[in-house]
């Protein structure tokens, strides 16, 4: 007597694709209109699905679900070999160039994405990379599909220990810059103090952070004007219109090139927020672009703590 394969599976696969669905979305109502057929349809197969394993899957609360702990380990696994086999399968049909999709916070993809691109071209040569830069600062969602690769800004580090998907990237180092003068001459930190301040948010949450760690604020009555992305708050400070408190390694070309000054002898202040990377997709390319971007990340923040040494910057440490 043959045996049956696979005996712990159920005789119908088609229970998997709708929970996964449900799962992706955490609504029976959204993976309904995605599969085509009613709510209670997917409710069902669920249903028999859970019975078939003999496990709970879906803790259905008041207007929501959320997955168990065995509900969550067979959502990873089914999206793990669905985007394996869709890999798989658009390799047969050769039409569309494989793609890696990157989504990062905006100031995170034009300062430290944007000049690794011809870095990332060379090094994953057989692939279209796809940059979708966010404005808002958004915690990890894990449920997400539109991105292979998400590189995200949190304060709650607690949320975020390294897994197999997880990856810390880096920490922040808060400083104040401003463009270095014509003359060459170097500006000194009482100088910069009483030039006009350039905030990047509302708040001013980064000037009042840095000025806590320095222990007072020496430029009481100087100018505010206020951008509400760090980029346009950067570019007016490489105009000489002030100066700004940033993530020196967001400008650490610039420091080195001597478009922009940090005075020696600064207190740099390490930011509440760090950099985490998340592997939506299992693809063998996108985990090593995972790595290589965290391989970066610390040659960059090697790169700092000597130009540190240099300028007796204080508080930048390994």
């Amino acid at each position: 007597m043959l045996m049956k394969p696979y005996p712990a599976l159920p005789h119908s696969h088609t229970a998997f694709k709708v929970y996964e669905a449900v799962a992706r979305h955490l609504s029976f109502t959204q993976a309904a209109k995605e599969l085509h057929v009613t709510q209670s349809a997917v409710s069902r197969q669920v249903k028999q699905l859970e019975h078939d394993l003999n496990a709970s899957l879906i803790l259905r609360e008041h207007r929501r679900i959320r997955l168990t702990p065995q509900g969550q380990d067979l959502y990873e696994r089914l999206r793990q070999h669905y985007g394996e086999l869709e890999s798989l399968i658009s390799s047969w049909r050769g039409v569309q160039p494989q793609r890696i999709v990157i989504k990062a916070a905006v100031s995170y993809a034009m300062r430290s994405l944007m000049p690794l691109i011809p870095e990332l071209n060379a090094h994953f040569s057989d692939y279209e990379i796809v940059v979708v830069p966010t404005m808002e600062e958004t915690e990890l969602d894990r449920a997400a599909t539109d991105c292979d690769l998400h590189i995200f800004n949190s304060r709650q580090h607690g949320l975020y220990p390294d897994s197999e998907r997880l990856r810390f990237v880096r920490e922040e180092y808060m400083g104040p810059v401003c463009a270095n003068r014509p003359d060459g001459d170097a500006a000194d930190l009482a100088s910069l103090l009483r030039q006009p301040r350039i905030h990047s948010t509302l708040g001013h949450h980064d000037w009042k952070a840095w000025l806590a760690v320095y222990g007072e604020d020496p430029g009481k009555g100087v100018r505010q004007t206020t951008f509400t992305t760090l980029d346009m708050a950067l570019s007016a400070s490489l105009a000489g219109h002030g100066a700004t408190v940033t993530d020196l390694l967001l400008v650490l070309d610039e420091l080195e090139q001597g478009y922009l000054c940090c005075p020696r002898h600064t207190p740099i202040s390490h930011s509440a927020w760090r950099y985490y990377s998340y592997v939506f997709s299992p693809r063998q390319e996108v985990v090593a672009l995972q790595r290589w971007i965290g391989e970066h990340a610390l040659a960059q923040t090697q790169r700092l703590q000597r130009l540190a040494q240099t300028q007796q910057w204080q508080g930048v440490t390994g």
